[in-house]
């Protein structure tokens, strides 16, 4: 049977374990606050009994115990929330990052206000009813030409600054067949992907070396998981762990927009690069750049996605199909805004205001989209030239339809242009808030399970001293055993 000896080794295995024990609870707490962090524990189990029945073993009642050891440190992480914790992110900024764009937008549009476009397209049209009353007053005319630049300034400005906001999220240089991705956020994203996969290569790298020495990554998974989280806001993202014999091995694949992008399980790739997203345009043989599609290409698998065709696709999700989603939407605000422009300077045209011998022939010139939208510069510097008896004509416009298929006026068009900006921005906010809401609350039951309690790991941390306090207790009572059998204990 085991003799005096015995019960110092099995003091120390319980030092040695409640002090693992109580390592890890301080690195607990030492990160309770820590982005991505799971809590660990070391998982105890008793070590091997004495003696293992073998043949020429001794005859004893009963196998001793031998003592305590952590099997492993392990990571209290709820796996099978990953893949919907991601999931609710791709959804979640698909919304959000439109917010900030939608919020420019609104910004744009001075409404209502009394410097507004619509305030001056009320005033344009009543100038042209006073100078209906007063034909020949050259006090009226200036007035009526100064309206028209201010209203065309207010068009070009709002126009220009929609302008912004969508180079802002995409600006491109050159022209058809040479269009190129210049800057802007979805630019700023796909740079950002890029270095979240550089990333997520270089730690499976170094988990797959530490799985392979039978050691746990607890600290590294939590890292690569980090990553992946914000890897998934950008677009779907699909994760599947490589095991072996039902072990992880730390290899892993990624699917992004339905294409597998890393596979790590892969035996003839042993070296693996990571993959290279870059935008391209796709001008589609047009010079009109409503036209154009940005499509998500990578070095390797050619093009991934066609974010201009699917960013209305609310299932697909992620912030790279919203801020393209958004960006549609600004090029159709500012296709009615040139609309209106266009079909005001052709109404005005159509009535003949200054026919020939003046040789003035339009009051407007020009078009928004074209950058060029302005009061004829004659007219500006001439007011006279203007015929007042057209005046009238021109003031009944205010009434007129746009065309046939547009059945409504000037200011009914605008107006509908500003409730439509309004309601996208409503819209956007209130669907981002219900993500973010679902988003919370998958986060949340996750991090019931993986997240660090403070008094929890305070109460574990007592738990621990106690049995570091109580296994020195048994060595010291083994050191007095041993003492009283080697220096007091007399010969028979």
């Amino acid at each position: 049977m085991p003799g005096t000896f015995f019960g110092l080794e099995i003091g120390r295995r319980g030092l040695q374990y409640s002090r693992r024990a109580l390592d890890i609870t301080s690195h607990n707490l030492a990160n309770a606050n820590t982005e991505g962090y799971s809590r660990q524990e070391a998982v105890a189990v008793t070590t091997d009994p004495f003696t293992r029945p073998e043949i020429d073993s001794s005859a004893s009642p009963g196998q001793f115990g031998t003592g305590v050891t952590s099997s492993m440190i392990r990571r209290i992480r709820d796996e099978y929330m990953d893949p919907l914790v991601r999931k609710t992110n791709t959804y979640r900024y698909y919304w959000e990052d439109q917010i900030n764009v939608f919020g420019r937008v609104e910004a744009c549009f001075a409404e209502p206000a009394s410097t507004g476009i619509q305030d001056q397209l009320t005033e344009f049209f009543k100038g042209w009813m006073n100078l209906n009353n007063n034909p020949q007053d050259p006090g009226v005319k200036a007035s009526v030409a100064e309206m028209g630049v201010q209203l065309a300034s207010m068009m070009t400005y709002t126009y220009k600054q929609l302008t912004d906001v969508q180079e802002n999220v995409l600006k491109t240089s050159g022209s058809p067949p040479a269009v190129a991705v210049a800057g802007g956020q979805l630019a700023d994203q796909v740079e950002r992907i890029n270095e979240l996969l550089v990333k997520i290569e270089d730690i499976t790298e170094k988990i797959i070396q530490v799985y392979r020495v039978g050691q746990q990554p607890n600290d590294l998974l939590d890292r690569r998981d980090l990553y992946l989280d914000e890897l998934a806001r950008f677009g779907p993202l699909e994760v599947t762990q490589n095991t072996v014999g039902g072990l992880p091995t730390g290899e892993i694949r990624i699917s992004f927009f339905g294409q597998q992008v890393m596979d790590f399980a892969d035996p003839t790739d042993p070296v693996f690069t990571p993959a290279s997203f870059s935008l391209q345009i796709n001008d589609h043989g047009s010079a009109d750049p409503a036209d154009w599609h940005v499509e998500l290409h990578e070095a390797a698998l050619g093009l991934v996605a066609d974010l201009t065709a699917q960013c209305g696709d609310t299932g697909t999700g992620g912030s790279l199909l919203g801020l393209e989603k958004s960006r549609q939407d600004i090029i159709r605000f500012k296709d009615t805004l040139d609309d209106m422009a266009v079909n005001l300077r052709d109404k005005i045209a159509a009535k003949n205001l200054t026919p020939p011998p003046a040789g003035v022939p339009d009051f407007f010139l020009g078009s928004l989209a074209g950058g060029d939208f302005g009061v004829n510069s004659a007219i500006v510097s001439d007011p006279s030239v203007m015929d007042g008896t057209k005046a009238g004509m021109i003031a009944d416009i205010r009434n007129e339809n746009m065309d046939a298929a547009r059945p409504y006026t000037l200011e009914k068009c605008y107006g509908m242009l500003v409730a439509d900006v309004g309601n996208k921005a409503r819209t956007v906010d209130g669907m981002a808030a219900n993500q973010q809401a679902v988003q919370e609350q998958m986060y949340n039951l996750r991090e019931s399970v993986s997240g660090v309690s403070v008094d929890e790991e305070l109460t574990r941390m007592v738990q621990f001293q106690y049995g570091f306090q109580a296994s020195a207790r048994v060595i010291t009572m083994m050191d007095d055993l041993i003492n009283e059998i080697i220096n007091r204990l007399k010969p028979l």
